[in-house]
């Protein structure tokens, strides 16, 4: 009650806009002299880093001391000698669900036995960006940035932070708007910390893709993704972890991170373990690990932008998203990632690969449909698409269970890129094989692909009766009051 009211009295008559520690006492000590000398040992024990290199960023996980201390203090082992002034401290929101950078507008960040300064000055320019909002309750409970401070405390002097959380719901379009009002604050004396734990094993955390070979399989998932943090590409890291559906708590920030790194950049990797193996207990095990980035910040990064796929295709692309969708699928069905990292990283990033496109991915399994899954209009790169449809092809078609992992060998995977749709007027004008039709009446609408009316010898009736029954409606409904779109496709398969 006596160390409540000295906290109460202090906030009444202190002038300083504080931000209090949420989580002293619980994931590191709450003692000045105690937290200090926790750190120091972590530092102290970590194999020495040496680069003449300008060290651009690190890696750090959160969790409490006892399980993320020794990657922590091998992370922040790179700043030894360093000196830098700014630190744009960027970490994951565990409590809010929202899109964009939420800036923390302190005054301080009070730790026990100290307080680090906040560059206010660079907080309000932010926060007219697009992108960018003060949110000083996203930071009151938040632990994610917290527990970097006593680090950044031990390693550098006289500096002050930028901190932010990313929301959840940050897409990667929305994470490059984060990086492009980022860039001009960029330069030799700036530093960026990235704070964020790897893959949440177990129920606990409503993850459980594999139960063989956890510890195994839990690095390569999460090694599989920090290979994939690429400059200025977000969208191929986003693409691995929504495609092995791994559970890292900070890839918004990391995100960010590979949307402003320069092409100039070089990655190391400096250590990974998991709390399973600090403790024993795998049944729910959170990933950790720490790495850094050098090289010389670059503020004229320019984006390219998305552009509409131009419908052709060569043999090498093809290849390419052929065994992407493999690659998916085994890592979706089989929990074998490494593949579909290895694929990803490749990526070739060709207009052909790259382009918005409609994309349908159609599984077979000796001869017979398996799953049939696309999307009509193009609202993503095309490998994106492949990813996304491999998977739903094989696990949310509504008319077959999901594929099993004794089927696996048996898939064979047929990709269909799709043209824009074009508007006709009367039906009669289809050309069987050649279009692929989609019809809307009532509310209701189906689609069939060109190589349907080919694999069945249908003609144009019974090609257009049974799409009508497809889509919950009488046989005869195309013949009046029906509107028809066509597409043509480029159909390729293994």
């Amino acid at each position: 009650m006596k160390i409540f009211s000295l906290v109460v009295i202090f906030m009444l008559f202190s002038s300083e806009n504080l931000r209090f520690p949420a989580v002293d006492g619980r994931f590191y000590p709450g003692e000045e002299k105690e937290l200090s000398k926790e750190v120091k040992e972590y530092l102290k024990k970590a194999p020495s880093i040496k680069t003449e290199e300008n060290v651009l960023a690190v890696v750090s996980p959160h969790a409490g001391y006892t399980f993320s201390g020794p990657t922590a203090g091998r992370a922040f082992k790179a700043l030894e000698g360093k000196n830098y002034k700014k630190v744009i401290l960027m970490g994951t929101s565990h409590y809010s669900g929202s899109s964009g950078a939420l800036l923390g507008d302190f005054d301080y960040f009070q730790m026990p036995g100290f307080k680090i300064p906040v560059e206010r000055k660079i907080i309000k320019e932010l926060s007219k960006k697009d992108g960018f909002q003060i949110q000083n309750n996203a930071h009151t409970r938040e632990h994610s940035l917290e527990v970097q401070l006593p680090f950044l405390s031990e390693v550098l002097k006289d500096f002050k932070i930028i901190p932010m959380v990313i929301g959840g719901s940050t897409t990667p379009e929305a994470a490059r708007k984060i990086a492009r009002g980022l860039l001009e604050f960029l330069d030799d004396e700036t530093i960026v910390v990235i704070s964020t734990d790897f893959t949440h094993y177990g129920p606990n955390y409503g993850y459980i893709p594999f139960r063989d070979e956890v510890p195994r399989k839990m690095k390569d998932l999460d090694l599989g993704g920090w290979e994939l943090i690429f400059p200025q590409s977000s969208e191929i890291f986003n693409a691995y972890l929504e495609g092995t559906e791994a559970t890292i708590c900070g890839e918004k920030a990391l995100m960010v991170l590979a949307e402003i790194l320069p092409k100039n950049s070089k990655k190391y990797f400096v250590h990974y373990t998991t709390s399973g193996e600090v403790i024993g207990d795998w049944e729910n095990a959170v990933g950790y690990l720490a790495g850094y980035f050098t090289g010389k910040w670059d503020k004229k990064i320019e984006y390219p932008e998305e552009k509409q796929h131009k419908g052709i295709l060569n043999d090498k692309e093809k290849e390419y998203l052929i065994k992407l969708s493999r690659a998916t699928l085994k890592a979706h069905i089989l929990n074998e990632f490494i593949d579909f990292a290895k694929i990803l990283k490749e990526n070739p990033m060709t207009e052909g690969i790259t382009g918005i496109s409609g994309v349908f991915v159609t599984l077979r399994e000796d001869g017979e449909l398996r799953g049939c899954i696309g999307s009509i209009e193009g609202r993503e790169p095309l490998y994106l698409g492949v990813i996304h449809n491999s998977i739903n092809a094989a696990s949310r078609d509504p008319r077959f269970s999901p594929v099993r992992a004794k089927e696996f060998s048996k898939i064979k995977i047929e990709i269909s890129v799709l043209t824009p749709l074009k508007k006709i007027s009367n039906y009669k004008d289809i050309i069987l094989g050649k279009n692929g039709v989609v019809l809307q009446k009532w509310g209701r609408s189906a689609v069939f692909l060109p190589q349907v009316a080919t694999e069945t010898g249908w003609n144009l009736d019974e090609f257009l009766s049974n799409l009508s029954l497809k889509a919950g409606l009488p046989a005869d409904a195309y013949k009046e009051g029906a509107t028809f779109e066509v597409f043509e496709a480029i159909v390729f398969e293994e």
